[in-house]
Order: structure tokens, then sequence, then C-alpha cells
């Protein structure tokens, strides 16, 4: 059986065939599988009953991007019977091994047999595409590799002046006192006091240039993130990410890395090519989990806004906040 990452999977990953945004896409989904932090959205327009045009965006692994970019040249023209016909064949090609000359380069991941844990991966494409054709939102394979399901665990929508109080509760918990210290993001040991208040993320939420984008299930709200567009530089237009808040509870569980790809995502529908954040400079922990995902310190520099509790109470000295970028 040939390696994983063959020459053909590793090619197709790179070439990325049939990524971009639909001008006016007839259907549309989004999948995500937190755990690896795969999120994919899959766009179609179709013509009558049959597929005229296939696109995909997103931040997802080697093979799930090299499925897409396979699948997409497979299914223009076929009808949803078909290939719902097609995706039972390759469930059965990444569990078997065995060869399906039908399915042409997908066969590559007939390699995926010995390798059940990322079947998921190659899975969520189809999944997508599938959810997209049948008319729902959203699709995962995570914890479900034989695509028997294809609702999200959670999914995305934009904030309204009536999730301002949760979307406050949330930060607190992120941030603030010793409730923050389950997860990660504490600032605990640098400030007391607020990080934000519900006016200040009612002007966010307001305002026409952004949005505030939220994740929740049937429990409420897990993660919220602003985006905003402003002025990159030599007059780019660049995404604004920020007030990135995960309960507690849930960091480390691949939230994040979906919503920071949604975030991703949504900015390039809008024309920014790159992505820009500040983080408080000492925060090493942090800024590194940011550079795994392709952001760059830039050392420049905005000071701390001692003295203005509406930030917090600093209990050290040195803070500053620090520009990170990434092209889109």
């Amino acid at each position: 059986m040939n390696s994983l990452y063959s020459r053909l999977v590793l090619e197709y990953s790179r070439a990325r065939r049939h990524a971009g945004a639909l001008g006016a896409p007839t259907h549309s989904a989004d999948g995500a599988n937190p755990l690896c932090g795969d999120a994919i959205r899959v766009e179609l327009r179709c013509d009558g009953a049959h597929v005229a045009e296939f696109g995909f965006s997103g931040e997802s692994c080697a093979v799930a991007t090299a499925t897409a970019s396979m699948l997409g040249d497979l299914v223009g023209g076929r009808g949803r019977e078909e290939i719902e016909a097609l995706a039972g064949r390759f469930e059965r090609l990444v569990e078997t091994g065995g060869e399906d000359p039908g399915l042409g380069p997908l066969n590559a991941m007939r390699a995926l047999r010995d390798h059940p844990s990322r079947r998921k991966c190659a899975l969520l494409p189809w999944a997508t595409l599938r959810a997209a054709l049948a008319g729902r939102a959203s699709a995962t394979t995570e914890g479900n590799p034989r695509m028997t399901d294809v609702s999200a665990p959670f999914r995305f929508r934009p904030a309204t002046p009536g999730d301002v109080p949760a979307i406050v509760a949330l930060v607190e918990s992120a941030y603030r006192g010793d409730a923050s210290r389950q997860g990660w993001t504490t600032e605990a040991d640098m400030l007391d006091g607020q990080r934000t208040d519900p006016a200040g993320v009612a002007e966010i939420v307001a305002k026409s240039d952004g949005l505030v984008l939220l994740a929740e299930d049937d429990s409420g709200i897990l993660a919220c993130a602003q985006i905003e567009t402003v002025a990159g530089d030599g007059g780019a237009t660049a995404g604004y990410f920020g007030m990135f808040s995960v309960r507690p509870a849930q960091q480390g569980a691949g939230v994040g890395r979906a919503v920071l790809a949604e975030a991703e995502r949504i900015a390039r529908g809008r024309g920014c090519t790159e992505m820009q954040m500040t983080v408080i400079s000492i925060r090493d922990e942090l800024i590194a989990w940011y550079e795994r995902r392709g952001y760059r310190r830039t050392g420049r520099y905005k000071p701390f806004p001692y003295g203005d509790e509406r930030f917090g109470i600093p209990k050290r000295d040195d803070l500053r906040f620090e520009l990170l970028v990434k092209p889109l």
C-alpha cells in the first residue's frame, strides 16, 4: 500500500484545484472536525439537478484538501443520486483499500485503509458536499467515520444585540478570575478587573464594517471572535481578528481552531488579503499557537492602556501589544 502522503496527494493538496468562493452558489455547507482543526466550506452552482460548478475554501490538512481538490474534478455534471453512490464507493475504498477505477485520482486515498484515524479527514469534503446538496448548513465526520450523520457538533452565526450579555460573560470567563484558570487562555496572573463590558461589546456588534462570529451548540455559545475590515500595509484590505474567546471547558478541543479558520474564510470572502491581530507580547504560549497556524510576529507594538480600567487592572508594568499578521 502506498504511503498516505503520496506524490499525488501532495500534488493535489498544494495545487488546491477548485479552491475559492463561487460568485453565485446555489448550494453551500460548512464542514468542521474541531478536534483535528479541519474546517472546509463547499459551494456549488447547480444547473437543474446537476452540479455545474464546485468550489471549496477553508483551512484543512493535506488529506482533506487533496480530497476536496480531487472531488471537484469528479462531481461536475453529476446529479445528487450519482454523487451519493460515489460517496458510498469512496467509503468502501478507504476502508478496504480496494481500487475503484471510477474514482480516478481519489484512489490515492486507498492508503487510508492503514490509517483509520485519518479517514475522517478524507470523508469531510464528501460529507460537506452531501450536506450542501441536501440543503443542510453543516457537516462533520468527527467521531463518525462512516458519514452516517452529517450534523456538525456546533454551528456558526453572527451575533445580534441580544447576545451581548452572553458574550460579555464568555469573554470574562475565558480571561479573568480564578474560573478562567480552567482554560489556558487565562490572563489572571497579568490582569485583574474586567476585560470588556456590555457597552464595548454592543459597539462592536453594531459596527457596519465587521461582525462578531459565534460558535454555539444546544448548550449555548461556545466561542466568539470579532472580525472587522481594516486598512492593511500598502493600501491592502485586511481583516482584524479580536475578542477571541472560548469557553474554558472547551479549550483544547479544537473549537478555537475551527473559529479561527471560519473567521479567515469570512475575511477572504470580504476581499481581505491578510489577517491581523494584537496579542499581549509576553503571552509566548498563545503567540506560538498562532504561529503554528501561519501568523508571524511583526515586532510592531502598541502600548497597553494603563490607567483605563475598561481594559483591566494590570499586575505588572511590562504589558504591551504586538501585531501578528497572516497572509490570506
